[in-house]
């Protein structure tokens, strides 16, 4: 059972005990046979002798204690911080400040043992943190030159959308001008057909004037044939510039959802690149759903110029056997009369159909200008992702130069830790007795 005893106490039992070794010394020599004179001397001398005898095992238990402390405290500055397993401290029996003092270097070592263990521990997983942190961020990075190669085209592809848009849109207004023109030649067609009709009822009387008149018609509707013939040629132009307008969308699509994949690889860097590449991804749904809706306005534009070509040729064809018919006119100015007021009533409808086409023109040409918009939008968009990917790469730059700071931070507390040594040793060992 261990007993403190404080150093104080210990010294003083020591100085108690030389003082009684002095006191009884001349009294045991008193009883020796000895001579007088000799006894002062011998008694002088054992009471010095004891006193050192007693002096040294005293400092002799000091002097190991302290050296045992020594010997921890030099442990622990070169870095052993292994277990202090020192039964020297452990095995005494009258415990006293040098014990405490041996306790507080064991605990101290304990501590610095588990920080040391703690910083090892961090320090490894810092190198390992690091080398996956490098790999995301060379990933990253490859990733956003590739983003940035991927801009540049969708840039240029939206460059050459504004540009074919622009051209179709002209197109359109031109069509819409023909389409106008085309108006006004049926509504002059149309009012002559009246006024040929109102001659006819006139009767034989008037008949060669009605024969001028009806070779007049014959020239209008042969320029009004012609001019729907172009009219239809024109029309035929506009699905190729459909097809071309689609095409570029399908390929703003499909560069949108590459664009989404890269992002969704690029992980929380890539979020803001992914929004932009949905919105670019719904334009091009917008501009798929109004060209389809352009498709549809020019399909039903193409069969009412039909009609009227068809009409027109028929009304062409039955006027050349017209010319023939009118030198006979004055035998059957009665069957003219039938059919001049049947041509009135066709010319109505095709009076009508013209009105359509030419509304479905400035629809058509109101429908161009939102795409060219459109297009303007996107190719307005286009160049802001880009300034975005450009602020993307720098930043991946400066984390590149992160990531090198962060690797020599970690060698450095790596090299820092490995100037300790944490395994099992005995503190004790080596101490001077």
């Amino acid at each position: 059972m261990a007993i403190r005893v404080p150093l104080g106490y210990k010294f003083i039992l020591g100085f108690i005990a030389v003082v009684a070794t002095a006191a009884f010394v001349p009294a045991v020599v008193a009883k020796t046979g000895m001579a007088e004179w000799l006894k002062p001397t011998v008694s002088f001398l054992s009471a010095i002798l004891i006193g050192l005898i007693v002096g040294h095992l005293f400092t002799r238990a000091f002097t190991r204690d302290f050296n045992h402390l020594t010997a921890m405290a030099r442990k622990i500055s070169h870095g052993e911080l292994g277990t202090a397993t020192n039964g020297h401290f452990d095995s005494k029996v009258l415990r006293d400040e040098t014990s405490d003092l041996a306790e507080s270097i064991d605990a101290m070592a304990s501590e610095l043992r588990e920080i040391v263990l703690h910083v090892k521990k961090t320090a490894q997983e810092l190198a390992e943190a690091h080398e996956t942190f490098n790999g995301v961020v060379a990933r990253g990075h490859e990733t956003a030159r590739e983003i940035v190669a991927g801009t540049s085209k969708i840039f240029d592809g939206a460059l050459e959308q504004s540009h074919h848009v622009d051209t179709a849109s002209k197109k359109v207004e031109e069509m819409a001008a023909l389409a106008e023109d085309v108006s006004v030649k049926v509504t002059d067609a149309a009012r002559s057909l009246q006024k040929v009709n109102a001659i006819v009822v006139k009767g034989v009387a008037a008949s060669g004037s009605v024969i001028e008149k009806i070779e007049s018609i014959f020239g209008g509707i042969e320029k009004t044939e012609a001019a729907a013939k172009r009219l239809e040629d024109k029309l035929n132009d506009i699905p190729r510039i459909l097809d071309v307008i689609t095409h570029i969308s399908r390929q703003t699509d499909l560069l949108a959802l590459n664009a989404t994949i890269e992002a969704s690889k690029a992980g929380e860097h890539g979020r803001g690149f992914a929004m932009v590449a949905e919105e670019v991804r719904r334009f091009a749904d917008n501009t798929n759903r109004s060209v389809d809706d352009v498709s549809r306005i020019v399909k039903e534009l193409r069969i009412e110029v039909e009609r009227v070509v068809s009409t027109a040729a028929g009304g062409a064809t039955f006027l050349k056997y017209g010319r023939d018919d009118t030198r006979k006119i004055r035998d059957i100015l009665e069957n003219i009369n039938d059919y001049s007021t049947d041509v009135a009533e066709r010319a109505g409808l095709v009076l009508g159909v013209t009105e359509r086409q030419k509304e479905m023109a400035r629809e058509s040409v109101e429908k161009m200008r939102m795409v060219a918009d459109i297009a303007q939008d996107n190719l307005t968009g286009t160049e802001r992702v880009e300034g975005l990917v450009e602020k993307h790469g720098a930043i991946m730059e400066e984390t590149l130069k992160a990531s090198a700071e962060l690797s020599a931070l970690s060698r450095s507390l790596t090299e820092l830790v490995a100037r300790f040594k944490v395994e099992a040793a005995d503190y004790g060992e080596g101490a001077r007795s």
